[in-house]
């Protein structure tokens, strides 16, 4: 596409990579355009890790960018003299944070591999060609539906499908580096750019080398398959390798206390242990192996050792015209030498044996230990029979290293036996021991330090049978526990209720902490919440957290379809909001009644309000329970309604007869052919989320601005906003339509100061 040179900016005398676009590629507006775009899009990037744009032009028939002159080489480059993890980790790091300014910018790379990485001569690795970019948001047809772009080594699995990317995919890419710069080549290889694709898709993450052991579970997030199991923004990479690094240099924060004086790290030592040592068992297991199994029997010569043949691969020099191409050498010197050599196992056996078991005894000793003083990661899944042997085993490490006083005061002398003694024996020691005056008190000299002050530690909860735990400690919580001022990591739990953890800082005084446990929400639960004197609220569903596809790609205002994912659980209103919860707050704010056009009031959803009227009701419901009440987004909307399934409605197929109250292909008794109304909420089956009418009686008011698209839609389920909008969404079909117009993912836009006599509304709340 083109060519760099290394020129000079006369005007100001520096150096710069200048790009120049081939000119047999001017007549194709394709490369053209992508030419343009690199530069505009780098020129709105401004980051320090990302190639800095100074000038663009075209100087005859000469398209051309100038831009930073990078004298550093690419990651490419410093692959082929050896790259350490340290410095692997800082490159992610950097080009992690590059990436997050990109998305945030909507900008994606799509190209991200060693040779787009280059350095400064500093050092620094900056983020280079954008050749390639894309914007996230856009309706751009640079790349068509289908078509793939990037290079297939570093293809994210989304991006090798065709399918739409953003960020998590850039995401990928720089996981495939990551890979390649700690083992020295891409995770998955073939000969064809199918075939790598395939492996994509796929193959499993590949295990990286015991020595970068510790890496695994971040590669592995870089590297999901599914692009909501990964790290979803840069800066979150950037934070896993902090973590990374503060495990790595022993820097977590320590804390003494008079219990603990030397503040010994042992569940990070226990870590480094495991570490360094799983390569060695590993190449001394295979060593124990391979001579258990050379061992042979034959007849004639009885119990012998197989000799194992050593394979030697010579690669011929450039000169010879066969270079790259491996010769096998197999000779009987080769053969005789071996035998020798393993024709007596000598010595060498026992002592790597009893290294071995010495090994796992010092593991399994660190193990246990740790098991003691710390709460372990999946410590609940240990077979009982395990964690009991290991506490055991602490105990009587304990009582090795601090064995306790010997019974009955005995000395030095006795070696701490105790003898058994006479009557006549046990009389002169009592009498000795009366005619004995009492040792003097030893004076305490003035200028001996005195002990630290230490101060207590009074945690009360609710429940009163959680658990509490100091867990940067190694003694057990008890009330009053003493500590010497610092900062201490209090952790309370209990089944059913949330898990609350919180940083004290314990300074010249005692320090009383209360904690009320939030119990953990149940899908499914029903609960009401108290509006004072107007008694009850209404009814809320708690929704699981989960994540769904949103949209349909055959309806051009519900595209593109894309992955919507909810972290925490919310609630929402078992039914649609009736006359009979609407005017409890018309009465109390004192404004008029709505119209129900004759069908009756109680039990009937609330019709003829506006989309600001909705959002009183929801202001006045928060206001008098204290809880966070607001109308619910397009997207939970949606993935209520679906309610785990993944047609165009909950139930199976798409006969609506009897399941909702609709115009059309309902037969709905409340609705006629000169005659339909609304139907009192719950007068149809639920959905699997006890959801009652999300299909059909009337469409619902929701908290997004309209708009007839679903690009830059958020994936995080909150709504789509742009100021003040005059046009907001319903969703849900009504009175009004017709059975197939109460699809799941059909929606409407509505002019927000106007009421509809077949729009209500309900009402969701937050739960953290």
């Amino acid at each position: 596409m083109s060519t760099v040179y290394l020129a000079i900016q006369l005007s100001v005398g520096r150096e710069v990579a200048l790009k120049v676009m081939s000119p047999a590629l001017n007549a194709d507006p394709i490369f053209s355009e992508r030419f343009q775009r690199e530069a505009n899009i780098v020129g709105q990037l401004s980051h320090p890790h990302i190639v800095a744009i100074y000038d663009i032009g075209r100087y005859k028939n000469l398209n051309y960018i100038a831009m930073d002159y990078l004298a550093g080489g690419s990651v490419h480059d410093k692959m082929a003299n050896g790259l350490s993890a340290q410095e692997a980790l800082r490159i992610i790091q950097e080009i992690a944070n590059s990436l997050d300014h990109a998305h945030e910018k909507g900008y994606i790379h799509r190209d991200i591999k060693p040779e787009n990485i280059l350095f400064r001569e500093d050092g620094a690795s900056v983020l280079s060609d954008f050749g390639v970019a894309k914007t996230v948001s856009s309706a751009s047809k640079m790349t068509n539906a289908g078509t793939v772009v990037g290079t297939p080594h570093y293809m994210s699995p989304e991006q090798a499908r065709g399918k739409p990317v953003d960020g998590r995919s850039d995401i990928y890419s720089l996981g495939v580096v990551f890979y390649e710069m700690l083992t020295g080549s891409v995770p998955f290889r073939a000969e064809e750019a199918v075939a790598i694709a395939i492996k994509h898709l796929t193959a499993p993450i590949p295990t990286l080398p015991p020595q970068h052991s510790l890496f695994q579970p971040v590669l592995n997030k870089l590297l999901a398959k599914d692009p909501d199991d990964r790290y979803q923004r840069g800066r979150e990479v950037v934070e896993a390798i902090n973590n990374l690094n503060n495990t790595l240099s022993g820097n977590s924060t320590r804390y003494l206390t008079d219990t603990e004086p030397t503040a010994v790290q042992i569940f990070s030592l226990f870590k480094a242990l495991l570490l360094t040592s799983y390569a060695a068992l590993a190449a001394q297991t295979s060593e124990l192996f391979s001579y258990l199994f050379s061992w042979r029997w034959n007849p004639k010569r009885g119990l012998y050792r197989h000799p194992k043949v050593i394979v030697t691969e010579i690669h011929s020099d450039n000169s010879t015209g066969e270079a790259n191409r491996a010769t096998v050498v197999s000779t009987r010197i080769q053969r005789a030498a071996h035998y020798q050599a393993m024709k007596s196992p000598g010595l060498g056996w026992g002592l790597r044996i009893s290294a071995l078991g010495a090994l796992l005894c010092l593991i399994w000793s660190a193990f246990s230990i740790a098991l003691q003083r710390y709460q372990l990661p999946g410590e609940q899944q240990l077979p009982s029979a395990i964690h009991s042997a290991a506490l055991r085993s602490s105990q009587q490490l304990h009582l090795w290293f601090n064995p306790p006083p010997p019974a009955g005061g005995a000395t030095a002398e006795t070696n701490g036996l105790v003898h058994r003694t006479t009557k006549e024996t046990e009389a002169k020691e009592n009498k000795a021991q009366l005619k004995t005056p009492p040792p003097k008190a030893e004076p305490i000299a003035l200028d001996a330090p005195l002990p630290p002050p230490s101060f207590a530690i009074n945690v009360k909860v609710e429940p009163e049978n959680a658990t509490i735990r100091i867990l940067n400690i190694r003694d057990r919580y008890y009330p009053g526990i003493k500590l010497l001022p610092g900062r201490y990591h209090v952790e309370v739990s209990n089944k059913g209720y949330d898990k609350e953890e919180q940083w004290l800082t314990l300074e010249n005084e005692d320090l009383n902490l209360k904690v009320s446990l939030r119990k953990t929400p149940v899908p499914g639960a029903v609960f009401h919440n108290q509006l004072g004197k107007q008694g009850k609220g209404p009814a809320m569903v708690i929704i699981p957290a989960g994540n769904f596809n949103m949209g349909d790609s055959s309806n051009s205002e519900s595209a593109p379809v894309r992955r919507v994912r909810f972290k925490q659980p919310f609630a929402i209103s078992q039914y649609e909001i009736t006359f009979a919860d609407f005017d409890k707050y018309s009465k109390a704010s004192g404004t008029r009644k709505l119209s129900d056009n004759r069908w009756g009031r109680g039990s009937r959803p609330a019709i003829n309000l506006s989309w600001h009227q909705a959002q009183s009701y929801v202001k006045w419901l928060r206001k008098n329970t204290g809880r966070k009440y607001r109308l619910p987004s397009e997207s939970e909307w949606e993935y209520v309604a679906r309610a785990g399934k993944t047609g165009n409605f909950w139930w199976k197929g798409d006969d609506a007869k009897g399941r909702a109250n609709c115009r059309r292909g309902c037969e709905s008794k409340y609705s006629g052919l000169f005659n339909t109304k609304t139907a009192p909420v719950g007068s149809y089956k639920a959905n699997p989320f006890k959801i009652f009418d999300s299909a059909g009686n009337v469409a619902e008011w929701v908290a997004d601005c309209y708009q007839n698209h679903y690009l830059g839609a958020p994936r995080d389920g909150s709504a789509i906003s742009s100021g003040q909008c005059t046009l907001r969404s319903s969703r849900g079909g009504s009175i009004k339509s017709t059975s197939h117009e109460l699809s799941v993912h059909k929606r409407h836009k509505r002019e927000a100061t106007k009421g509809y006599s077949d729009v209500g509304f309900r009402v969701a709340v937050d739960l953290y």
